[in-house]
């Protein structure tokens, strides 16, 4: 029954390049939303009618330690690897929702989850969408050299850039075909990336550009969720 439930949440992914501002942008919506406390959870109303209970979540907490040290080498997981880890994001995301303490909070209201997370390959998408098929999924675009000099400024952040190896030495390299179906199994995008490279998005998705400012950005994120 909670399975069920799940699955018809109403959610809304806010995804990009590392760097692109995703965590930064997706909690200033959510204190726009409420009352401004700092708080990842809050009530906040609908066109001033509904009143919801927001909550945020940041799927970088369910990167274990070792994959964040092969970040920093330059190695980055496998798709075997990135399969465990998404399975384990979404069951985290799955807890989160069905968490009592929500059900206290929330007093009834519906709850509308605010996800922030890279999601650079197809497979890792692919994966989340059927967990979750009713989520709506917002891009800060950035370009690969913004993105890069904003992680290089963070001491605070496990990636580093990309390129480098995958930790699959003897697996073969390829490219995730960007025609890819949603409705697909992640064995169709079977591959390596161990370029690490941010794939295009084949699915409808929202836009916001990642050189405005996160208030901005912020803003439009609270507009696509009240629309």
């Amino acid at each position: 029954m909670l399975q069920s439930m799940t699955t018809r949440i109403m959610m809304f992914v806010v995804f990009g390049r590392p760097g692109a501002g995703k965590s930064t942008v997706s909690q200033a919506a959510v204190q726009l939303l409420g009352d401004g406390d700092g708080s990842n959870v809050c009530i906040g109303k609908l066109n001033n009618v509904d009143e919801f209970l927001y909550i945020y979540l940041d799927l970088d907490v369910c990167v274990p330690q070792w994959m964040k040290d092969n970040f920093a080498k330059g190695m980055y997981p496998t798709l075997a690897e990135r399969f465990e880890f998404i399975s384990t994001a979404c069951d985290y995301v799955s807890d989160k929702i069905n968490s009592p303490q929500n059900e206290n909070q929330s007093g009834n209201k519906p709850l509308v989850p605010i996800i922030s997370f890279s999601f650079v390959n197809t497979d890792m998408r692919v994966e989340f969408r059927k967990r979750f098929p009713h989520s709506e999924w917002i891009l800060v675009d950035t370009n690969k050299d913004l993105a890069e000099e904003r992680i290089l400024s963070r001491e605070d952040h496990f990636y580093k850039g990309s390129g480098g190896i995958s930790t699959g030495d003897t697996q073969t390299d390829g490219e995730d075909d960007p025609t890819t179906k949603a409705t697909e199994s992640s064995d169709a995008a079977d591959v390596d990336n161990s370029e690490w490279e941010f794939k295009p998005v084949d699915y409808p998705h929202v836009i916001l550009d990642g050189n405005d400012e996160v208030a901005t950005n912020a803003q439009k994120v609270v507009y696509v969720i009240q629309k």
